[in-house]
């Protein structure tokens, strides 16, 4: 495996984690026109996604799936935050039986909010330091292969979406106030990637932190930091959406999480 970690002192007021709704763009393309030191890709796409952006509530990204839907899975949780320093992992789906229960719940709760900006992901991985995202695939498949597992579920299903290894991103908050923004590589002949049991269980041991939360992966799977990586992209890991093992297969995506200096 190959796992880049961005630790950020949310303590320190020389910084700010901003959320950014764009139009599609690259990471690193927006890293750059944002004059951030980091960032990274944050959400699935938009009609699974619940997105707030500065008080504003984007249309296109209230969760238009309906609740039998093959991917409504995908907003279980939320990073949300101020703009600032002041961040948050909400777990919108806590305490409910199922899939389909916990999306209905967390769609009902993040209108109510009150935040300036809420980007919403799944599955949660930790929660009060409870490792909730190694159960999230239920562990009668977590025996199964990844070719198995591909040929039982369709791809979009959660079970093969998260129990098989691909390019993950995850946030994490530590109970010391500090920010993780972690990029899983994956898809290459040095790193498989890892299923959300595996992520679950890496970021658990390492870093112990108090809250969790798995964001897109696969092909938007990028960490972009000014100054370092690939010398015309400065991105540091291997993104896959070129099917090549380089710095410049990065998806242009819309969503992203910014680490700027005040």
């Amino acid at each position: 495996q190959t796992v880049f970690v961005l630790e950020v002192d949310l303590n320190n007021d020389a910084y700010n984690i901003n959320f950014l709704k764009t139009q599609n763009d690259t990471v690193s393309a927006i890293g750059r026109k944002n004059r951030a030191i980091a960032a990274i890709n944050a959400c699935y796409e938009m009609d699974a996604t619940y997105v707030r952006t500065n008080g504003y509530n984007w249309p296109e990204y209230t969760i238009s799936l309906a609740s039998d839907h093959l991917r409504f899975w995908k907003h279980e949780a939320a990073i949300v935050g101020d703009g600032k320093r002041k961040v948050g992992i909400v777990h919108g789906a806590k305490g409910t039986k199922n899939v389909t229960e916990g999306g209905i719940q967390a769609k009902k709760m993040y209108p109510e909010l009150t935040e300036k900006n809420i980007f919403s992901s799944s599955p949660m991985l930790i929660d009060d330091y409870a490792p909730v995202g190694s159960s999230f695939v239920p562990e009668y498949l977590t025996n199964m292969s990844d070719s198995e597992l591909k040929k039982a579920y369709d791809g979009e299903d959660y079970r093969t979406h998260q129990g098989v290894r691909h390019p993950r991103t995850a946030v994490a908050l530590t109970d010391d106030n500090d920010l993780l923004l972690i990029v899983v590589d994956g898809r290459n002949p040095k790193a498989a990637g890892m299923s959300a049991r595996e992520l679950t269980l890496f970021i658990h041991k390492h870093f112990n932190p108090r809250w969790a939360l798995n964001m897109d992966g696969g092909g938007s799977s990028t960490m972009y930091i000014k100054g370092l990586g690939d010398p015309v992209t400065n991105v540091l890991n291997y993104p896959t959406d070129n099917k090549k093992v380089d710095h410049y297969g990065q998806r242009r995506i819309c969503s992203h999480i910014l680490v700027t200096k005040k």
